[in-house]
């Protein structure tokens, strides 16, 4: 063989083996980049990486991987699988094994081979590969700067900053936006989105008749300032503050509170009131602290008492944390509860001081004037109760592992320490630990016992007149039931004298006597008596049922009115007996304390008396979170708000604001956003008021003409368009009956049963909501859920389309709304009802097709049998129309 020919031959060999080499590193720095970095950042970084290094040991870079830590490299290239990283990865012994079990799960054989290879290849990286960023320099740890707004020309010089920050970035990525939408898109638009209820037709006849240069500002505040925005934007903080009427197994077990729609109603009211939003944190954190006295304010710490949960106090705790943290701050901090935050610089003992601001705190339910009967009605609110009661971490979270080593204190993260916590305790009013005390208090007892007496009276009165006019011969058991009834009069009597002594007593006491004292004496005696009355009740009802009796239960019969004689006399001599001086009577309660089961699930815990202190740690929570220089409070508000009108937030994780979701794409905007919103105080409408005036909000979402909008930016992130929105499922329900002309107005109050749901009237916002009792067709248009709802989803299923199709309230409020427009056109105008159906129900006028088809299709359906029917056909026809326009996607999308 020539030498020069197997030269040719070993240089082309080399080559091609370089070639394979470069390509099979190329290869794997690819995989390092899509496969490698991600896996051992999601596994290996919260131990080993920029939050902490164990073993001194950091893997979020190649150079750091190659240096190592105290063990030596992690690393080695020449001996892959010698190297550190993949024995400690592949170790069979659930010690050495890393990442921990307590941790994660281990790497599977195929993610271990796929590192192993990964460093066979020579653990290539990108060149200048970075490490990751201090995480306590996050952007959103940092306070919030207000930015100046950019100098803006174009198509976006609309005077309002939002438009200014999303006309550079547009410019940036040579975006062109699109214009204004209609007058009638846009008033639709508004009336949904402010208020929750479509524009009656007059409205809109007035709205887009309108000829003064600033209409669509006088609509926005007209619509701010009508109380059904706060019933609209009230249901939006309930989806993320998880309002949830009671429900669970049984009365008790309710994973909730009795009567928790006043919070419901507290929010509607705050909202039309405009409460400023720091406010209302602090009011629904701690206002058994700050307003102990004041019921309605008392009504906003439902937040809190919604958490209740019988049998298990850290599941009532552990929730607490978790949606204070997410709901208001944005943060995951339940995420360390079993051990340190794998992406946020929060150690385990983070989520445990912030649980110790709650761990004294409970629930009951105070006595509302008028209504004594706390199961009828009541007022749901927090207090604290076990003042002592230490904080423990859990030993990987493990409920049953408390280190009862160090009690820990109420504390925030220390990145987010910007001012000392300051925790002072808080004396309570009198009337607030002994809330019986409250005026109205024996009055609502007092004014129940008088209801009593008189029915009881009314009830005999009638019977004795049915007994007079009655023959003699059927009297017998018409007498029986006489003497039954003037039993209950007698019982009735005998608690109302009761509920007066009682009275005078605990007032006595208030004023410094003994219990010795005769009023004292008094009370026990009136007790005793009403005991002998119900006793002595128990003998006459008895005596009824014998005398009613079948011959064959004659003798059972008789057996319970011996017992109930028996008992009856046992009542009258306990009445007539002395009384001791440490003899007690049953107080007039103003509140009562919920049940728990924390100590036994058979059977009740023992009550316990109200502290007249209240710890003050939420006070100084709230304190912090509605401080200025929180970074997380406004910014998280904001972005509730900027998606609830756009859709789509301005950082994509809504309840989680850490390094694990990326920055947002226009974070100066954000800034600003909360800036100008703090500064002008917390104001929920001044915040609206900006954002629907922008050109941003008011751009149609139409894609035609939009040029090359959709190549570029397919996603809309950089705010080129409007997205529509499908509607939530309480607009859709609504704004049926709207249309009908049958909402009910009325607010506040009760929610509606299930049972009673399928005919009311009432706004969906007022249905009983809850885990166990979520309305079907609402639930069917994607309806918050109780358990945790940040952001609603936006689906589009075939079970909607049947509710449409198929669903009673469709086919109810169908004929009614074909009515109502009927009326607004000329008789028999066919032409001028389609116009009018497709601009009151979906926002727009109808092309020339929509408009012959429409036609047609009533043609067909209008074709009478005989003339007299041409009315009724022509009813029905339209009715048709209108249920085929319920089921356009236009109904059910906020354009």
């Amino acid at each position: 063989m020539p030498a020069c020919f197997s030269q040719r031959v070993f240089v082309a060999l080399a080559a091609t083996l370089v070639a394979w080499l470069v390509s099979a590193r190329t290869r794997a720095g690819d995989d390092y980049t899509g496969l490698i970095r991600p896996l051992l950042r999601d596994r290996c970084f919260s131990c080993h990486g920029a939050l902490k290094q164990k073993a001194g040991l950091r893997l979020d870079t190649v150079a750091f991987m190659r240096r190592g830590g105290k063990s030596g490299p992690a690393i080695d290239p020449g001996r892959p699988s010698e190297s550190r990283i993949v024995q400690r990865v592949t170790a069979a012994g659930i010690d050495e094994r890393m990442p921990p079990e307590h941790e994660g799960q281990a790497l599977s054989a195929a993610q271990s081979a796929m590192l192993r290879a990964w460093i066979a290849a020579g653990a290539p990286a990108p060149v200048g590969e970075t490490a990751e960023p201090d995480p306590r320099d996050h952007w959103s740890f940092r306070a919030p700067v207000r930015p100046p707004v950019p100098a803006t020309a174009g198509p976006s010089q609309s005077g309002n900053p939002i438009d200014a920050f999303l006309e550079r970035g547009r410019r940036e990525h040579g975006l062109t936006p699109c214009g204004e939408a209609s007058r009638p898109i846009l008033v639709r638009r508004l009336y949904l989105d402010l208020v929750g209820i479509p524009p009656s037709p007059a409205e809109l006849d007035a709205r887009l008749g309108d000829p003064a240069p600033d209409w669509y500002e006088r609509i926005v505040d007209r619509l701010l300032e009508d109380p059904r925005h706060g019933e609209r934007w009230a249901r939006h903080w309930m989806d993320v503050w998880r309002y949830s009427d009671p429900w669970g197994l049984g009365d008790q077990l309710r994973n909730s509170q009795k009567h928790l729609w006043h919070w419901r109603d507290w929010i509607v009211e705050s909202i039309n009131r405009d409460l400023p939003y720091d406010e209302m944190i602090r009011l629904m954190l701690a206002a058994d602290e700050s307003h102990p006295n004041d019921l309605g304010r008392l009504r906003a710490t439902g937040f809190l008492a919604r958490n209740y949960f019988l049998f298990n106090r850290n599941q009532w705790l552990d929730e607490t944390v978790e949606h204070v943290s997410k709901g208001l701050l944005g943060l995951t901090l339940n995420c360390a509860k079993c051990h340190d935050h794998k992406y946020d610089p929060f150690p385990q003992a983070d989520y445990y001081r912030f649980r110790a601001f709650f761990e004294p705190y409970h629930a009951r339910v105070d006595l509302l004037p008028g209504e004594p009967d706390l199961a009828r009605d009541g007022l749901p609110r927090v207090y604290d109760r076990m003042l002592e009661t230490p904080t423990y971490r859990f030993v990987r979270g493990q409920e049953n592992e408390p280190d009862k080593s160090v009690a820990i204190r109420p504390g925030i993260p220390e990145v987010l320490a910007f001012a000392e916590l300051r925790i002072r305790p808080v004396s309570l009013p009198t009337e607030a630990w002994q809330p019986e005390r409250r005026p109205w208090v024996f009055e609502a007892h007092l004014g129940a016992a008088r209801a009593r007496l008189a029915s009881a009276r009314e009830k005999l009165d009638g019977i004795r007149t049915r007994v007079a006019a009655s023959p003699a011969a059927s009297r017998a058991e018409m007498q029986a039931e006489s003497a039954v009834a003037a039993r209950e009069l007698t019982l009735a009597e005998a608690e109302w004298e009761s509920v007066e002594r009682r009275a005078a007593a605990m007032r006595r006491r208030w004023a410094g006597a003994g219990d010795a004292s005769e009023p004292h004496r008094a009370a026990v005696v009136a007790e005793r008596r009403v005991a002998a009355a119900k006793a002595a009740l128990g003998v006459a009802a008895a005596e009824l049922r014998l005398l009613r009796a079948a011959p064959d239960k004659k003798d059972s019969v008789a057996k319970e009115v011996a017992a109930a004689r028996e008992k009856e006399v046992g009542a009258l001599a306990e009445a007539g007996k002395p009384v001791p001086p440490d003899a007690t009577y049953t107080r007039l309660d103003g509140a009562s304390w919920t049940a728990t089961r924390f100590l036994d699930s058979t059977k009740d815990d023992a009550a316990a008396d109200f502290p007249s202190t209240s710890t003050g740690r939420r006070t100084a929570l709230a304190a912090w979170i509605t401080d200025p220089r929180n970074p997380l409070t406004a910014r998280v508000a904001v972005n509730h708000v900027w998606n609830r009108h756009f859709g789509t937030p301005l950082v994509a994780g809504v309840f989680d604001f850490g390094r694990k979701n990326g920055p947002p794409t226009h974070p100066e905007l954000v800034d600003w956003l909360a800036c100008e919103w703090v500064e002008r105080g917390w104001s929920l409408k001044h915040l609206h008021r900006l954002i629907v005036t922008s050109a941003a909000y008011r751009m149609e979402s139409s894609l035609a003409g939009t040029g090359d909008g959709m190549a570029k930016d397919p996603d809309n992130r950089w705010w080129w368009r409007r997205l529509p929105i499908r509607l939530e499922a309480q607009v859709v329900r609504d704004a049926l009956l709207a249309h009908a002309g049958s909402l009910d107005p009325a607010m506040g109050g009760a929610p509606v049963p299930p049972d009673a749901q399928a005919d009311s009237r009432r706004r969906s916002l007022y249905f009983q909501h809850s885990n166990n009792d979520r309305n079907l067709f609402l639930a069917t248009f994607d309806d918050a859920t109780v358990k945790e709802c940040y952001r609603r989803e936006q689906s589009i299923v075939p079970q909607q389309a049947l509710a449409l199709l198929n669903g009673g309230a469709v086919h109810a409020a169908a004929p009614a709304i074909a009515a109502r427009l009927s009326a607004r056109v000329p008789v028999g105008d066919d032409a001028a009802f389609v116009r009018e159906a497709f601009r009151v129900l979906l926002g727009f006028d109808p092309g020339a097709a929509e408009t012959n088809e429409c036609l047609r299709a009533l043609g067909v359906w209008s074709m009478p049998s005989e003339p007299a029917a041409i009315r009724a056909t022509t009813a029905r026809a339209r009715a048709n129309l209108v249920w085929a326009l319920v089921n356009h996607g236009d109904f059910v999308t906020l354009r």
